[in-house]
C-alpha cells in the first residue's frame, strides 16, 4: 500500500479543513454568519440543498481549528494506514452523513410531536467533528498498534464535549454516537476480509 493510498485521506481531508475554515474567518462576521447559515446540516436546508450542506458543513468551523487539524490527520491517519484511501473515505463519509440523518431526524420527530419549538430546525449543526470523532475511535479500534495510542488520547481530549446532551436527545450527542457506531460497524466490515487475507497469506 503506497504512501498516498495510507495517508492521501488524512492530508487531504486536513487541508480542505484549514483552507474552509480560514476562507470563512477571513469573512466580516455578517457573511461568515451567512455561510454558516446557508452550509449547516439542519432541517431548513435539508429540502433545498442536502447534498451541499452534507459536503460543506464538515469542511467550516466557526471556533478554534488547530486542535481540530491535528486530530483529524491522527484519526483519519491511523484509519487509513489500516484500510487504505478509498475505505477510509467510505467509513467516514458515512459517519457523517448518517450521524447527520439520525440526529436531525430524531429532532424532526421531536418538532413534529410538540416535544421541542419549531425554530429548532434552524440550528447550526456544522464542523468536523463527526469525521474526525469517527475516525478516531475506528483507528483506535482497527488501527495499528502504533496508532492506537494517539487515537485513544485524541479520543479522550474532545470526549468530554461530545455526549453531554444525549439525555436530552441533543443534535449534537445523538450525531456523535451515530457516527461512532457507523464507524464502528463499517470498518468491521472492512477490517475482517483484510484480516482473514493476511492470515491465509501468512499459512501460505
Amino acid at each position: 500500500m503506497s504512501l498516498l493510498d495510507r495517508f492521501g485521506v488524512a492530508v487531504g481531508y486536513t487541508v480542505a479543513l484549514a483552507v474552509g475554515t480560514v476562507l470563512l474567518h477571513a469573512q466580516p462576521r455578517p457573511t461568515r454568519d451567512a455561510w454558516l447559515d446557508w452550509a449547516s446540516t439542519n432541517l431548513a436546508n435539508a429540502p433545498d440543498h442536502p447534498v451541499s450542506t452534507l459536503v460543506v458543513s464538515g469542511l467550516f468551523t466557526d471556533g478554534e481549528v488547530r486542535g481540530w487539524l491535528v486530530l483529524s490527520l491522527v484519526g483519519l491517519g491511523a484509519l487509513g494506514w489500516r484500510l487504505g484511501a478509498w475505505r477510509t473515505l467510505a467509513v467516514v463519509a458515512s459517519a457523517h452523513v448518517l450521524g447527520t440523518v439520525l440526529s436531525e431526524g430524531i429532532l424532526g420527530l421531536r418538532i413534529a410531536a410538540g416535544a421541542v419549538p419549531a425554530s429548532e430546525a434552524h440550528i447550526r449543526d456544522i464542523g468536523p467533528s463527526y469525521v474526525v470523532v469517527a475516525a478516531l475511535v475506528a483507528g483506535l479500534v482497527y488501527g495499528p498498534w502504533a496508532a492506537r495510542l494517539p487515537c485513544a488520547i485524541g479520543f479522550a481530549m474532545v470526549a468530554p464535549d461530545l455526549f453531554g446532551g444525549l439525555p436530552h436527545l441533543e443534535v449534537s450527542s445523538v450525531g456523535h454516537v451515530a457516527a461512532i457506531t457507523v464507524a464502528l460497524v463499517e470498518g468491521a466490515l472492512f477490517v475482517l476480509p483484510l484480516r482473514r487475507a493476511a492470515a491465509r497469506a501468512g499459512a501460505g
